[in-house]
């Protein structure tokens, strides 16, 4: 249940059509391992994630680490699996799981890790979404984010116009660009020049979920009782974005920063 890029070992799979579960799971462990290394985790930090997802990052990083974790949602779902599965994993006394809004957050932290959340902040929130890691860390701290990106010079043309993915699958989605990014940075937050791209990574990572949506397509129709059409619109929304990031239309990057002292 982890909904990001994953990253696989070279050279690529190509032409995806079995689900390869183990091979998926390999991948997004192997994403949250290069975040890792560009924090620099060490067991003494205190790290806040925005955006926690189900709770699979805070569970590798205090498994490999022993560091302490604070992580932020604002879905009731992702919040009680993730404190289950903190419970179950015997992490409680270090995994903290909030159900509170990013920008709410007073705690000062060590480290900040957010994966794919910036795309779900809004255009005009960017600014605020930077800010708010500025002034969470503490100085001289690191954050690195997974961001999916446009070119620059179609930024100003996709957040003006609507499309299939906008309409049908993150209703108020907006990607930003390396220079939207750039420009939403507050003075003291430093942006590292050492990009990490993965979109071809996000074509396989997409052709792998969409092997997995065909194989259950009867359970999704008849068990879960879901119509034709959703089902098409899931199936449409992977390939198109499968091509997206394999012909590089769009980007996904690891991105790191530094507060400054």
């Amino acid at each position: 249940m982890t909904y990001s890029c994953a990253i696989f070992e070279e050279p690529l799979p190509k032409n995806v059509t079995k689900s390869d579960m183990k091979l998926l799971n390999d991948a997004q462990m192997r994403k949250y391992d290069a975040l890792f290394e560009r924090l620099n985790i060490k067991s003494t930090d205190h790290i806040l994630e925005i955006g926690c997802g189900w709770g699979h990052c805070a569970i590798r990083a205090v498994q490999r680490f022993g560091c302490k974790w604070t992580g932020l949602t604002i879905s009731v779902q992702q919040f009680e699996l993730c404190k289950k599965r903190i419970k179950d994993a015997g992490l409680e006394d270090k995994i903290d799981i909030k159900f509170l809004d990013y920008r709410k957050e007073t705690g000062i932290y060590d480290k900040i890790i957010s994966i794919e959340m910036i795309e779900a902040v809004g255009h005009e929130y960017f600014p605020v979404y930077f800010s708010t890691i500025r002034d969470r860390l503490r100085s001289g701290g690191i954050a690195a984010i997974q961001a999916i990106y446009c070119p620059d010079e179609l930024y100003e043309r996709l957040r003006k116009s609507s499309d299939f993915i906008k309409k049908h699958i993150f209703p108020g989605g907006e990607m930003p660009s390396i220079a939207m990014i750039n420009a939403s940075l507050p003075n003291g937050l430093i942006m590292s020049k050492e990009i990490n791209q993965i979109g071809k990574h996000y074509a396989v990572t997409l052709d792998l979920w969409n092997a997995a949506w065909q194989e259950r397509r009867s359970k999704i129709l008849i068990t879960l009782g879901y119509s034709n059409r959703f089902i098409r619109k899931w199936e449409f929304y992977f390939v198109l974005c499968s091509a997206l990031f394999e012909y590089g239309n769009i980007d996904v990057a690891q991105i790191s920063f530094v507060k400054e002292f």
